[in-house]
């Protein structure tokens, strides 16, 4: 019960399919400068799917690729870079950066990323959010204008 309550944030992403996903996961230097990392796609039961983990544990830099994931460690910056390229539509779903523990539960690094991929963006739930938002923000300065326009003659 304790844990669902420090569940973490969630950033959502929306991006058109063929796009580049990139996510900066800081963590802890001091407890997880030597720990494998992980990029997991929480499935449809909640389980974690690994998609693709760091092999070392030096504490030095290390880079991943498998496939279109890449993972990009940084331990002196406490920073892990995650890229997901050539985004498919089927990619959306609901994201998380680990501390990797093969034979236990991970432990989550916040926030969880939402990933939204559209084939358009006028499909997205995000971007025509925004756009009425940039509309109703000026739509009060055009009529102002306007009224400025019909009342100088």
């Amino acid at each position: 019960e304790l844990q669902a309550a420090n569940e973490p944030r969630e950033e959502q992403y929306a991006l058109a399919a063929g796009s580049t996903l990139n996510v900066q996961c800081p963590f802890s230097i001091r407890k997880y400068a030597n720990s494998q990392k992980a990029w997991q796609k929480l499935m449809d039961r909640g389980e974690p799917l690994t998609l693709v983990f760091t092999e070392s544990v030096s504490g030095k830099p290390s880079q991943v690729r498998k496939g279109r994931y890449f993972l990009e460690d940084i331990p002196d910056e406490a920073i892990l870079n995650v890229q997901m390229t050539n985004l498919q539509v089927e990619d959306s779903g609901l994201y998380r950066c680990v501390i990797y523990h093969p034979l236990k539960d991970p432990e989550i690094l916040s926030p969880l990323v939402r990933l939204v991929v559209t084939k358009d963006f006028l499909v997205s739930d995000k971007i025509p959010t925004q756009n009425f938002v940039q509309i109703s923000t000026f739509s009060p300065s055009t009529t102002k204008a306007q009224s400025t326009l019909f009342t100088s003659p």
